[in-house]
């Protein structure tokens, strides 16, 4: 082995026990679904004396404050986050469980209205809906009706990450966001 190759792998191999041993510091913070500033006041609760207990609130208070401000902390209210589950509803994302609330959550059905529907031979139906959304058949299911405003739409997630829309009285079919 010569210098060059013994210092890439002493580097590498320095690389690998650094991350080793920082892993298990990362887990234990990664493992608390608050953030600090958050935590921070939780555990003031623990605290008997109250004035020291006063004084850690007004710190912790202070500190998410601050957090909230800089734009590291955001505050949501539910009903926000389920508004945002529902426009996004359809979409191919990456995992924001965490940011839009538990898999508990998880939102599998929307009910809307359609706004218009056009048709193209070969291709199929793209509905336009009132809340705002696109979405276009991707099998070769018939369908028969009449594209009118304000019919009713029911949208529910199937399996394998695709949706069935039903539009009225007739039947399911599958469906994907624009």
């Amino acid at each position: 082995m010569n210098a060059v190759t013994g210092k890439i792998f002493a580097l590498i191999w320095a690389m690998g026990a650094t991350s080793i041993l920082a892993a298990p510091c990362y887990a234990s913070q990664a493992s608390s679904s608050q953030a600090q500033p958050v935590q921070r006041l939780f555990e003031c609760r623990a605290l008997a004396e109250g004035t020291a207990r006063l004084a850690c609130y007004d710190s912790a208070t202070a500190s998410l404050e601050r957090a909230e401000q800089q734009g590291e902390i955001v505050v949501v209210e539910r009903q926000r986050v389920l508004e945002s589950r529902r426009a996004l509803f359809g979409f191919t994302l990456p995992d924001v469980s965490t940011l839009l609330g538990s898999e508990t959550d998880q939102l599998n059905e929307v009910e809307t209205t359609l706004e218009r529907a056009s048709y193209t031979p070969g291709a199929g139906w793209t509905f336009y809906l009132a809340d705002g959304s696109v979405w276009r058949q991707i099998d070769s299911t018939p369908l028969q009706f009449r594209a009118r405003d304000g019919l009713p739409i029911k949208i529910r997630r199937a399996s394998m990450g695709t949706y069935f829309l039903k539009v009225s009285d007739n039947p399911a079919v599958r469906a994907k966001r624009q």
